[in-house]
């Protein structure tokens, strides 16, 4: 498999902003590609290959996040108000958008030609998705790494630490 020098340089980039090195780079491609189909190409055993947009793998990375986080809220025993705040905040939208932006995940983002910048939401279903190609990549424990490494949700004193 291989992309052109703006997936291959982006996936890198992430890789590096992340800390995680992905051994399905397709994954991570997925994960970064906010651009439509025509701006999404590469290149598989000789074919040209249109690439994914991001969006379904940001469902799949926002609810694993969730899910994992709710997880060990339930295991540490902490009241209803504590996961509502983790909902509500660490998982939010705006929060998930500072977090990739602070990271500079934002150069790392296929966008459309005609797009001049990674607006908020392109960067929070980004980081979701990035969550989520972890995930399918590295299982539990690399998504426990990249949370923590992201400072996902350890910035809160009643936050489930990793």
């Amino acid at each position: 498999m291989r992309f052109d020098s703006q997936f291959g340089h982006g996936i890198a980039q992430c890789e590096q902003k992340i800390q995680y090195t992905f051994t399905n780079k397709l994954l991570s491609a997925v994960s970064l590609n906010n651009a439509g189909p025509n701006a999404s190409v590469y290149i598989d055993n000789g074919e040209y290959k249109t690439l994914s947009k991001n969006d379904r793998l940001a469902v799949y990375g926002n609810s694993i996040a969730t899910a994992m986080l709710c997880q060990d809220w339930y295991h540490k025993n902490s009241s209803k108000a504590i996961w509502t705040s983790i909902r509500n905040e660490a998982l939010s939208n705006n929060f998930l958008a500072e977090t990739g932006f602070s990271y500079g995940l934002d150069l790392c983002v296929h966008k459309d030609p005609a797009t001049v910048f990674v607006s908020s939401k392109m960067m929070a279903t980004a980081v979701e998705a990035i969550l989520g190609a972890v995930h399918l990549d590295g299982g539990d424990a690399a998504l426990r790494r990249v949370l923590a490494h992201l400072h996902i949700v350890s910035q809160y004193e009643h936050s489930v630490m990793f």
